[in-house]
């Protein structure tokens, strides 16, 4: 405890010392817009400055100021003692755009994570501004964070006439500043020099975090129950306390001339993958690596026929991601506004996406009335098969159960082994034998051959209506128990049957091409989508259906879904509307529509511990689909004073369609700034699941209160404190409780459980020269049973017990072309202290369980070389 309050001291005199540094002047070639208009001057005379030095050259002199038109003298000498000039260093235009993405992907990390998949598109649009001028509604809309009424003011101002700069298109009538300042890196307002010049991009990726406690405890756990030997499962067998680290390698090259031409390769290998690629040894991997570790792509825009091809591996969006949107992450409460908008329409695609990554050609035609596109994928899926014909065999004849993203993605010859040898044990078992594994995963089992399009007419400016459809056909077919069999099929012992529950239908509703009534070898989703924006409204939505026995020109008579929403954005304020609908049997693996939780959340496929197979509830914790809900979501952030504004404020009421269960989640974040340098956050989350029974173990009720004092320095660095408070109330086990006879007393109370823990972390961002920066944090906690989780710039953490951490992560520009990030972590935590009971009654010698401390320390490293 000495240790703590002396190292919090001396924090808080680095902080003061550093604030009071803050206080110096003000270098008008590194600030921010935002520091900028805290000088006694007007919003245009700052946004004047601004430009100038972003688009026109830096300040070599404080006299510069002179320069632009709308700084008078007396301006001039009111702000030139709080400013001072510092010579900017030698920085290409493309260095800068580059070092602008990895500043926009860290954002969206901090806003409740980002998807890896539409970095390269965002990197393309700086590496390429658009031309503003001959922009279309769709290309402006895809640039991050802009949002479709913001869109809609840029395009009717350039009806009357072209923007000549960024004062231009600032002044069109409904443009946000926000709006506006949000997409200045990726447009110009000339028509780009065409020099047919190629660019070359390699990446290399290392990192070896250690696996999340969730997959851990899937590899870890027995197939030959009750025993202690690690040999039984995968983590033992296969020795990954010493697993390889994940690596990848993407190269892309572009041209830009009249037409954009783009090719590229990656090759990329999950932790633990075996791998290898000497080609100078005969019995070398490369060329099965090569077919089943890679993607590439190659894409030709011809902008004067307004056609793209893409050919290879590609991304498809539209809508709200109901019928189609291929990744393989899920990301909670996905809006598709802000920081949480789709990129719609098809891109080449050298993502990690694997599962669902589509892989053949695509090609899009658009012009100002209507887009189209058309698509077609031929790929192979991994799957989990079950013994369908009852033979004691897994084989290519068995039936599928449903798809799966692995961790890691072990061989079939891994697979197969691994279940003969857990065979042999599990028929000798005593005093209650097991049957052999009969439901597996299987790398690339199932061929897919899908087939899709997409159209939309686009009437007026800021309004579409869309129709979107896919066929996707197998070579084996989909077949899910019913309910009442589903301990059958996925429990390994009759005495866990009563482990079901109604929340498990979401299982046995799942899509099956084979039934009683129809025998087929395809799946059929459409839907259609619109948009409309009037003035600062927007309004937008999608339906589909999953077409099982109904007729494709009726609506309602198969499970569909829905998706509708309603932005109203000003200036100082937005305010979000979201209704969503999912049918229990709208199964599209495809859809990756707004959701607060994902698919099979609360089912046994997240208890492992009473599968046949551990292995498969990878489905639900690899899960990138939404869970089946209806529920209404609102969200604001409003700037109601120069100091005081609600950041993000949401709440969502929504009701888990599996079992009827109603759920409630609040968040909102107040930030004061007495002075701009100085920012004081304070949060608070709220949320109850389960909310009209509180006798059920599916009960909880949250409560987390975060305090944040943050302090902005010069030269853009940064200093934070934050301390959070948890608390979670659980229900309790009414098995363990008293019987209700006359006198007895805690009857319910018994069992029940109030977690809570405390968090308190450092942050810093220090910034050494303008090509090298560093930013990391330290902190402590102490759960008590509640989990913590923190943000470490590109990635979340979630933590053990009781601990403390420290991470650092390195920026450096070494030169124009060649950029290296370096991320160290170590983290020391511990388990609890369990006392274990059989039957209620303590097992002599076998009830206590000590605490089990832990050390980790992992890598990441990022290599990013231009030329």
């Amino acid at each position: 405890m000495q240790k703590i309050i002396f190292i919090s001291c001396i924090l808080m005199l680095t902080f003061l010392s550093a604030l009071a540094a803050s206080e110096d002047k003000l270098n008008l070639n590194k600030a921010t817009f935002e520091e900028i208009t805290q000088l006694p001057i007007t919003l245009e005379q700052a946004e004047d400055i601004y430009y100038y030095r972003t688009y026109i050259d830096f300040f070599q002199s404080v006299y510069d100021l002179r320069n632009i038109q709308s700084i008078d003298q007396k301006t001039f000498l009111k702000i030139k003692p709080l400013v001072k000039i510092v010579p900017y260093g030698v920085y290409d235009e493309l260095s800068q755009r580059r070092d602008q993405i990895y500043y926009l992907l860290r954002r969206l990390a901090q806003d409740e994570g980002s998807s890896e998949a539409i970095a390269d598109v965002w990197e393309d649009m700086l590496m390429s501004p658009i031309n503003i001028n001959s922009a279309s509604y769709r290309d402006i809309l895809n640039m991050p964070i802009i949002n479709p009424s913001d869109v809609r003011a840029i395009l009717c101002q350039r009806k009357l006439s072209n923007y000549q700069d960024y004062r231009s298109m600032r002044n069109a009538p409904g443009l946000t500043h926000y709006g506006a300042t949000n997409i200045r890196h990726y447009i110009t307002y000339q028509q780009p020099k065409l020099d047919g010049k190629w660019t070359f991009n390699y990446r290399l990726k290392f990192n070896n975090n250690p696996y999340s406690e969730e997959i851990e405890e899937v590899l870890r756990e027995s197939f030959v129950p009750d025993s202690l030997n690690e040999k039984f499962s995968m983590w033992g067998r296969y020795d990954l306390d010493n697993a390889s680290p994940e690596i990848s390698h993407k190269f892309r090259a572009r041209m830009e001339d009249w037409f954009n031409l783009e090719v590229g390769g990656l090759l990329f290998f999950k932790k633990g993958e075996d791998r290898d690629l000497n080609m100078f040894r005969q019995d070398n991997q490369l060329s099965s690596a090569l077919a089943d570790n890679s993607k590439y792509t190659a894409a030709i825009d011809l902008k004067p026929a307004d056609l793209k091809v893409v050919l290879g591996n590609y991304r498809a969006t539209w809508g709200e991601g109901l019928v189609m949107e291929n990744t393989d992450l899920f990301e909670p409460r996905r809006a598709g506004y802000g920081f949480t908008k789709r990129i719609k329409g098809i891109f080449p695609d050298l993502s990690p996406t694997e599962e669902f990554a589509l892989k053949g050609a695509a090609i899009e035609y658009g012009n100002s009335f209507m887009d189209a596109s058309v698509f077609y994928s031929d790929d192979k899926k991994d799957v989990v098969i079950w013994d369908s014909n009852h033979d004691g065999e897994l084989t290519s004849e068995d039936d599928i159960f449903y798809y799966i993203i692995s961790s890691p993605r072990f061989t079939n010859e891994q697979l197969e082994s691994s279940e003969a040898y857990f065979n042999e044990f599990r028929p000798n078992l005593t005093p209650y034998p097991l049957p052999k594994i009969d439901m597996a995963p299987r790398r690339d089992a199932l061929r897919e051959t899908l087939v899709g399009g997409h159209i939309q007419f686009n009437p007026f400016i800021g309004t579409h209506l869309g129709v979107t459809a896919y066929e996707a056909k197998y070579d084996r077919y989909f077949s899910i128990a019913d309910y009442a069999d589903l301990g059958q099929y996925l429990i390994y012992d009759s005495y866990y049957y009563k482990k079901l529950d109604i929340n498990d239908s979401e299982i046995s509703s799942l899509y099956s091409t084979i039934t009683d009534s129809y025998r087929r070898n395809y799946r059929r989703v459409y839907g259609f989508d619109w948009q409309t924006t009037l003035d600062n409204v927007t309004l937008q939505g999608e339906y589909a259906e999953l077409e099982v026995d109904g007729n494709m020109l009726e609506l309602g008579d198969d499970p569909g879904a829905l998706v509708a929403s309603a932005y109203f954005n000003f200036n100082n304020l937005n305010f979000t509307m979201l209704y969503r609908n999912y049918d229990l049997g709208f199964d599209n693996p495809y859809a990756r529509p707004f959701a607060e939780h994902e698919k099979f959340d609360g089912t046994i496929l997240e208890k492992q511990y009473y599968l046949k197979n551990p292995l498969v509830s990878e489905v639900f914790y690899n899960s990138p689909w939404s869970q089946a809900e209806e529920g209404f979501y609102i969200e604001t952030r409003y700037k109601f004073h120069r100091q005081l504004t609600l950041t993000k404020a949401y709440l969502d009421i929504w009701e888990r369609k599996s079992d009827g269960r109603k759920s409630v989640r609040f968040q909102g974040e107040l930030d004061y700034r007495p002075i701009y340098q100085v920012s004081l956050r304070l949060k608070q989350k709220l949320q109850t699941n389960g909310s009209e029974d509180f006798f059920t173990r599916a009960v909880s009720k949250t409560s987390e209160t975060t305090c944040k004092l943050r302090a902005y320095l010069t030269n853009r660095d940064q200093i934070e404190f934050e301390y959070r408070y948890t608390k979670v109330w659980m229900a309790p086990y009414t098995s363990l409780t008293n019987t209700a006879d006359p006198g007895q007393a805690y009857i319910l109370p018994t069992a029940d459980v109030l977690n809570h823990g405390d968090f308190i972390a450092v942050n810093y961002i220090h910034n050494f020269t303008d090509y090298f920066r560093m930013e990391g944090a330290f902190l402590f906690w102490n759960g008590h049973g509640v989990s913590h989780w923190d943000w470490e710039d590109m990635e979340i953490d979630f933590m053990g017990s009781q601990g403390m951490k420290f991470w650092f992560t390195i920026y450096d520009r070494i030169s124009n072309n060649l950029a290296i990030s370096f991320k160290y972590k170590i983290k020391h935590y511990q388990d609890e202290e369990l006392y274990l009971r059989q039957y209620n009654e303590p097992v002599p010698g076998q009830n206590y369980v000590s605490q089990a401390k832990h050390k980790e320390s992992s890598i990441r490293l990022q290599l990013d070389w231009t030329f």
